[in-house]
């Protein structure tokens, strides 16, 4: 089933052409990785799935339903979640305070936290991996325990489609392994997933499929193997002289 469509997808800034004529669509229980250099329209295309910002033209379609230009949360509650490059707890809050604020804000809002709330909460932090820093402050954690954090509360709103951004950067390699163990186990829960990737650390190793931007326009999609053999996504990362190099 195709979860996920753009058609035509623009995003303007004045003058600044930040995303150009963006066409995909993603089929539900896929892993998706978008790449390309800095400025390419990453995060711009993940605000604009999220509801941050609203498409200067083109469609958005999620499970059949056209989320071109909702509000953000209007979005989270048809089912799309998502993390942020920089994470954005509520450091004055347990952990388990902070996943239980996504069980009541997500899909089927309600105003005040069921009982239920508080085991699916430690349920999901068990997940992550870190059910036992429920009780420890946000604002306590490392680097990794804030990605495994953002990752639980995002999943706390029951997603069908979790947008990540970034959600490996700045780890070590072994964390980088334990980071792709974590995003298959959120997969088999029947979640799909489109990646922000810049380093491909993580993305190169769980993605089905890879769609690659520059300069806000898709260049390449396909497997992982073909699009980093593919001479634009060479170019786009490593620049003309690599290019001219190898030819």
């Amino acid at each position: 089933m195709t979860l996920l469509q753009l058609h035509n997808v623009t995003k303007t800034f004045g003058e600044i052409r930040a995303l150009n004529g963006i066409d995909f669509s993603i089929t539900e229980g896929e892993i998706v990785g978008l790449v390309g250099p800095n400025g390419a329209g990453k995060t711009t295309l993940f605000n604009l799935l999220s509801g941050r910002f609203r498409p200067s033209s083109g469609r958005i379609i999620f499970a059949g339903t056209e989320i071109t230009g909702l509000k953000p949360h209007a979005i989270c509650r048809l089912g799309i979640s998502r993390t942020f490059q920089s994470s954005r707890p509520f450091a004055k809050m347990t952990a388990l305070d902070n996943v239980i604020v996504g069980c009541v804000f997500g899909k089927g809002f309600y105003l005040r936290p069921r009982r239920e709330d508080k085991c699916t909460a430690l349920e999901i932090l068990g997940m992550v991996g870190i059910s036992h820093k429920a009780e420890t402050l946000a604002g306590d954690f490392t680097l990794s325990e804030l990605r495994r954090l953002d990752l639980a509360r995002a999943l706390a709103t029951r997603p069908r489609l979790l947008l990540l951004d970034e959600v490996a950067a700045g780890f070590s390699p072994v964390a980088v392994k334990q980071a792709v163990k974590l995003v298959l186990r959120v997969r088999d829960r029947g979640v799909t997933m489109l990646i922000i990737d810049h380093f491909l650390n993580l993305s190169l190793k769980v993605s089905d499929r890879l769609i690659a931007l520059d300069f806000g326009e898709k260049i390449a999609e396909g497997p992982p193997g073909e699009i980093m053999k593919n001479r634009k996504v060479i170019k786009a990362y490593l620049g003309l002289r690599h290019e001219e190099e190898h030819e």
